[in-house]
C-alpha cells in the first residue's frame, strides 16, 4: 500500500511539473512575441544622418541608447512597429508627413539592417554600423 502511494505521488508530481513548465514557457513565449511585435520595423530620423552619426561615433552604447531615446522623445526619431507594418502601415513618411515639415529625413528598415549586421564583414565596418543612429533606434522598445 505504501508503495502504491509513492507511485501515485510520483506521477502526480511529474504531471504537476510538466504542467508548470508548459504554462511558464507559454507565458514567456507570449510575452517575448508581444515584445518583438512591438519593436520597430521602420525608423525615420528627421534631420541630417551624417550629423547624428558623427555625434554617435564617440559615445558608448548606453550613451547612444540615451541619445536615441531623447531624439525619440523630441519626435526626431519616429517608428512604425512590426505589428503596424503587418497591418499595412508601410509608408512611414506618409504616416508622419506633418512632423517632417519639409525637413531632411532618412528612413531605415530594421529588418534589412539586422540582416546586414549578420553578414560577414570587416570589424571596422561592423563597428561603424553599430555606431550609427539606426542600431540604437532599431532597439527602441515601447
Amino acid at each position: 500500500m505504501d508503495n502504491q502511494l509513492k507511485s501515485k505521488l510520483t506521477v502526480i508530481g511529474f504531471v504537476a511539473f510538466v504542467v508548470t513548465v508548459y504554462t511558464a514557457s507559454y507565458f514567456y513565449t507570449k510575452s517575448n512575441n508581444e515584445r518583438l511585435l512591438a519593436s520597430p520595423r521602420l525608423v525615420m530620423l528627421i534631420g541630417s544622418e551624417q550629423e547624428e552619426n558623427r555625434k554617435f561615433l564617440n559615445l558608448t552604447s548606453s550613451q547612444r541608447r540615451d541619445a536615441v531615446k531623447l531624439l525619440h522623445f523630441q519626435d526626431k526619431i519616429l517608428i512604425i512597429s512590426q505589428t503596424e507594418f503587418e497591418n499595412g502601415m508601410t509608408d512611414i513618411a506618409a504616416q508622419f508627413a506633418d512632423e517632417i515639415n519639409g525637413q531632411d529625413y532618412v528612413i531605415a528598415d530594421c529588418l534589412d539592417y539586422s540582416e546586414k549586421l549578420d553578414q560577414p564583414m570587416i570589424k571596422d565596418e561592423k563597428d561603424a554600423l553599430k555606431a550609427s543612429w539606426i542600431f540604437s533606434a532599431c532597439g527602441l522598445t515601447p
